[in-house]
């Protein structure tokens, strides 16, 4: 005698794998004589209340799977409670208004740390100046030279194959109205 049973958990671990399968919920006798599906519950995600339904044909004292599926329960398919709009606007305003002054609460926050962390860079500061080193002429002027070089614009000039082409076509890229032009075209025909 065959396990029907312990078949169905088989095949329903076969197709959903074992932590997907949940216990044993009830069997369901199909209109065909010798057909009975085995439903397990579903412990997949985004599948509450669903179950893993494995069908079995018995001839005599043989078992055969014929197909597993994934099979709604009474209460999945069911649409939540509607809301009206007003409610749900009224909803998303107070989670903005919400989320606004939070974000105030937070920018506030942010802006009394960096203030005493100003007071603690002066207070720390004011000791440093009295144990600086008078700079040297040379070295200031070295500094201000590689500071004006980095600034500087670059010089490179235009090639004078750039400048034929931007000529050519009235200083617009090439091809960059095209479209208008074959547009208008087509219209005056």
């Amino acid at each position: 005698m065959t396990n029907y049973l312990g078949l169905a958990r088989d095949a329903a671990v076969t197709a959903y794998g074992p932590t997907s399968v949940g216990e044993f919920s009830h069997t369901l006798q199909e209109a065909q004589d010798n057909v009975i599906s085995y439903l397990f519950a579903s412990k997949l995600k985004g599948y509450p209340d669903w179950y893993i339904s494995v069908t079995l044909f018995i001839n005599g004292w043989e078992a055969t799977v014929s197909e597993v599926v994934l099979a709604p329960g009474e209460a999945s398919l069911v649409a939540p409670k509607w809301v009206p709009w007003s409610e749900r606007l009224a909803d998303y305003k107070a989670l903005q208004a919400a989320l606004e002054a939070e974000a105030e609460a937070a920018a506030a926050l942010a802006e009394e740390v960096d203030e005493t962390d100003e007071d603690a860079d002066e207070a720390e500061n004011s000791d440093d100046v009295s144990n600086l080193e008078t700079v040297s002429d040379e070295e200031s002027a070295a500094t201000n030279d590689v500071a004006e070089l980095a600034l500087a614009p670059a010089d490179v000039p235009e090639t004078p194959e750039a400048e034929d082409n931007s000529d050519a076509t009235g200083g617009k890229a090439q091809g960059f109205f095209k479209w208008k032009t074959l547009r208008g075209k087509k219209k005056h025909k």
